[in-house]
């Protein structure tokens, strides 16, 4: 049976080697309201090419949409996660020491 706390530390662990500012390679920008700018200009690129390469240039903008709400899930749950480690939430550091 998979251990479902060592998959999400894993999860964890890969999400923050990619869209942690502190181990990927935007950690050289200095603004942090730039370093979102890009990701999202990075997601409008990834719609686009998906878009094409799917034929579909009408759903582009459908498309825009989602990513730009997967994005801001993403960056929410980051956000989360961070305060979680900050204030050392007692759910955090269990999940930790197991």
């Amino acid at each position: 049976m998979i251990n479902l706390k060592k998959l999400f530390l894993q999860f964890y662990g890969s999400y923050n080697r990619v869209m942690d500012a502190d181990y990927n390679p935007l950690r050289h920008v200095p603004d942090p309201a730039s370093r979102f700018w890009i990701m999202t200009v990075l997601a409008w690129m990834w719609c686009i090419a998906s878009g094409l390469y799917l034929g579909s240039v009408l759903f582009i903008g459908a498309s825009f949409v989602g990513h730009i709400g997967l994005l801001f899930m993403v960056f929410f749950t980051a956000a989360v996660f961070y305060d979680a480690e900050q204030r050392q939430d007692t759910w955090l550091v269990q999940l930790k020491k197991d």
